[in-house]
């Protein structure tokens, strides 16, 4: 599909989802970007940008899709929409040093824009037991050592599916939980790929959530 051209409302609520990384309800939309009408919804509905759910009380709760993150990243060299006021002008100004920065670092959106730290209400009465430390840098240290079997170089991408299929007689969701966990290290990366279009069905099926993202790609930079 095309790079849509928005209008300065739908480019300013992608923009702010972006920001979340996460799912937003209406009533806390409302109060971050210009109003979404019914009309705007379901024009970025219909293409692929957003996915807007009933929540709860029957409201809305809206989403960037795959494709959305990969309009935002498009759309940081792109100029203002037409017609914009000054203070969509001023967004994508700020936007467009972000995407200089991005280039500059080699940085992807979601290393940017990640969903804030949720507050520790509770602290946990005792420290994870030995066995369950063991068995989490046990995972890890397998997840390392497949993907330097796999990966041609220190820092190339490789697939998710890959990764399990050499873990195969490891539990989908402690793979989960552990790549996760990784990708909060230095030089490790977990991405989605952005041209869906390359993804297989086993592709789709491996991939790991983060926050609202699916992400199909892995990384080890060599530290």
């Amino acid at each position: 599909m095309d790079h849509a051209s928005l209008t300065p409302s739908q480019s300013a609520v992608l923009f702010v989802l972006l920001s979340q990384a996460r799912e937003v309800p209406n009533p806390e939309l409302r109060r971050l970007a210009p109003e979404l009408t019914r009309r705007s919804r379901e024009t970025l509905n219909d293409l692929g940008l957003i996915e807007s759910v009933r929540g709860p009380r029957n409201s809305y709760v809206h989403a960037l899709t795959d494709r959305g993150w990969a309009w935002c990243s498009r759309e940081l060299a792109a100029d203002p929409p037409h017609r914009s006021q000054p203070p969509i002008r001023a967004l994508y100004a700020v936007m467009a040093a972000i995407g200089r920065y991005l280039d500059t670092e080699d940085l992807r959106l979601h290393e940017v824009f990640r969903p804030a730290e949720q507050p520790i209400t509770e602290q946990p009465d005792t420290e994870p037991s030995g066995s369950d430390r063991s068995a989490t840098i046990g995972i890890e240290s397998r997840i390392r050592s497949a993907y330097h079997d796999l990966a041609p170089r220190p820092g190339a991408w490789v697939a998710v599916a890959a990764l399990r299929t050499a873990l195969s007689d490891e539990a989908a969701e402690t793979v989960d939980e552990a790549l996760v966990n990784l990708q909060r290290s230095p030089g490790v990366s977990l991405i989605p790929q952005e041209d869906r279009a390359l993804l297989s069905r086993a592709d789709r099926s491996a991939a790991v959530v983060v926050g609202t993202q699916e992400c199909h790609l892995f990384a080890i930079e060599e530290l």
